[in-house]
């Protein structure tokens, strides 16, 4: 088997669509359907069948997905292991996928990503935001390489979790809001408050749901999917928010959101998250390094299995 076939496999088999997997790969569909064919030819089995316009994965299309990321995991990991052996980073090639929440996408990670292609300049990153569900998915199945996660603990059978750094929590408002002008708000406080909350599977928003819960109360609310917009419809005075101290740092320093003296003080942790059985390459183990540098206020911490 060709690597670059178990490339073309892994894609068409998280797609199932041969034209999308060419415009993934950058090939012509030609070369798409021509890699699959030899792969085919190779293992002596079909791997997809055709039903109508779809296109699915046979019983040995299924058992070599769970073997075809792993393979190629170890390949880039021999790659960078021969490229590294002398001690120079510059000459480390191959990609390493990341995968975070929007907000650490946004406002923590992009200095750290920046030192580490510094330290290694021909490694491709790819990079993206993700929700928890779907980046411990992806994580588990080996599509990607490390994520970086905001939660009280992370836990889960085919991963390690390494808590790096401490995220406060704000209680936000534009600053003409009645709330800013009080010495304290209680939660219950929020009662006749328009809440703006991020979607449901964020940690943020538990935290939140369970404070509403203990405070016996039902404020009316607006649901978003995006930080950026939840934080502009703060500004907005449409409502009161509740945010990672990061994100909303820079609005706070230029006076268009205000911290509420809230007495609750949640944290999260910010988690690297990696499969358990994936052996840390230097560019990861760089990776952790240079967050750990990034975000001062990490405490001491070994990993921890989930």
């Amino acid at each position: 088997m060709e690597l670059k076939h178990l490339s073309t496999f892994v894609v068409v088999a998280q797609r199932l669509n041969f034209t999308g997997a060419a415009q993934e790969l950058g090939y012509v569909q030609s070369s798409v359907t021509a890699h699959i064919k030899a792969l085919e030819r190779d293992l002596g089995t079909p791997l997809f069948d055709r039903l109508g316009r779809r296109v699915v994965l046979t019983d040995a299309g299924r058992e070599l997905r769970n073997h075809a990321q792993n393979l190629l995991n170890y390949a880039e990991q021999a790659t960078e292991a021969v490229q590294g052996a002398g001690g120079d980073p510059g000459r480390v090639r191959g990609t390493l996928r990341i995968a975070a929440p929007e907000s650490l996408c946004a406002h923590r990670l992009p200095p750290v990503l920046r030192a580490l292609k510094n330290s290694f300049p021909l490694l491709q990153v790819a990079f993206g935001a993700a929700s928890r569900t779907s980046l411990m998915a992806s994580l588990s199945e080996g599509y990607l390489d490390a994520g970086f996660l905001l939660e009280e603990e992370v836990s889960g059978p085919m991963v390690t979790a390494d808590r790096l750094a401490e995220e406060e929590l704000r209680l936000v408002a534009w600053p003409e809001h009645h709330l800013a002008r009080s010495e304290v708000v209680r939660t219950v406080d929020l009662a006749d408050e328009t809440l703006l909350l991020i979607e449901k599977d964020c940690a943020q928003r538990e935290v939140m749901d369970r404070e509403l819960k203990q405070a016996a109360i039902r404020p009316a609310t607006m649901e978003f999917v995006s930080t950026e917009a939840l934080k502009r419809c703060a500004e907005a005075g449409l409502g009161v928010a509740l945010l990672p101290r990061t994100t909303v740092a820079d609005e706070i320093r230029r006076g268009t959101l205000t911290a509420l003296p809230w007495t609750s003080r949640p944290a999260l942790g910010v988690y690297l998250v990696l499969h358990k059985d994936r052996q840390p390459t230097s560019a990861l183990r760089t990776l952790t390094a240079l967050a750990r540098a990034e975000w001062s206020d990490a405490p001491a911490a070994s990993p921890k299995a989930g």
